[in-house]
């Protein structure tokens, strides 16, 4: 299976949560001057990257605050009911 067929196959049977942004949930995101929304990708301390090409994409959330603890979750799907900034992330 080719990485582009993997990554499709994975948006096809994760778990989505009405907590999610959309088009995974129903959590509008928006970034304008005033507000900005985060995702895993922005760097959240709990979000737990995966090895290999996947975790380019993919990775776990490990927030046992989170609706996605334990979850496969795309890096854009959710992120900020319950994200923390790394600061070690430069």
């Amino acid at each position: 299976m080719s990485n582009k067929d993997l990554h499709s196959h994975l948006l096809s049977i994760i778990q989505t949560l009405p907590s999610d942004y959309k088009p995974w949930g129903s959590v509008e995101r928006w970034e304008d001057e005033n507000q900005s929304y985060p995702d895993c990708s922005s760097g959240c301390k709990h979000y737990l990257i995966l090895e290999g090409n996947l975790g380019y994409d993919w990775g776990v959330c490990s927030n046992k605050k989170s609706p996605r603890a334990g979850l496969l979750t795309f890096e854009h799907q959710a992120g900020y009911e319950c994200f923390e900034q790394d600061d070690d992330d430069d």
